[in-house]
């Protein structure tokens, strides 16, 4: 039996509203830096580098990208035909709760991956459908700065 009553849950319901804009914001905020070092830098792997350290540090270590041959956060470690990027095994051995993977395809006929894990709350404090929704956007623009597109769960 709960012991709030409706005003408090009302109130509990609109503050974490409020928390969870700002959480977004911060995500907007990653996203916008992104595309202002993209505009500093044509080549489509620095971009796909500077990609993989903005998610690295602010969303989660276990991340990892692989684009024809390059290979980022893999520790030398590809899957399937040398086209899957894997994130190698956390020290605690246990690897995040949620899962991200999309697809990468450049214009210049190179494809990859990207695939990081999560477990909330993370450094931002983001719940896991926030954090799947800012790795679909920052994929998005991993994509969009090779000159292609990716193809990600809904």
């Amino acid at each position: 039996m709960s012991t709030q009553n409706p005003t408090e849950e009302k109130f509990s319901v609109a503050l974490e509203s409020i928390q969870s804009k700002r959480r977004m914001e911060r995500v907007m905020e990653a996203a916008n830096a992104l595309l202002d070092r993209y505009s500093t830098q044509q080549d489509p792997d620095e971009r796909l580098k500077l990609a993989f350290e903005l998610i690295r540090r602010n969303f989660t270590p276990e991340t990892a990208i692989v684009f024809g041959s390059l290979a980022l956060g893999t520790d030398g470690l590809v899957g399937l035909a040398g086209s899957e990027a894997v994130p190698p095994v956390p020290p605690s051995g246990n690897r995040g709760k949620t899962l991200f993977h999309c697809k990468i395809r450049g214009r210049d006929g190179r494809n990859g991956t990207l695939t990081a894990f999560y477990t909330a709350p993370g450094s931002l404090g983001l719940t896991d459908d926030e954090w799947l929704t800012a790795m679909r956007l920052l994929a998005g623009i991993a994509g969009l700065g090779v000159g292609g597109h990716v193809t990600c769960p809904a």
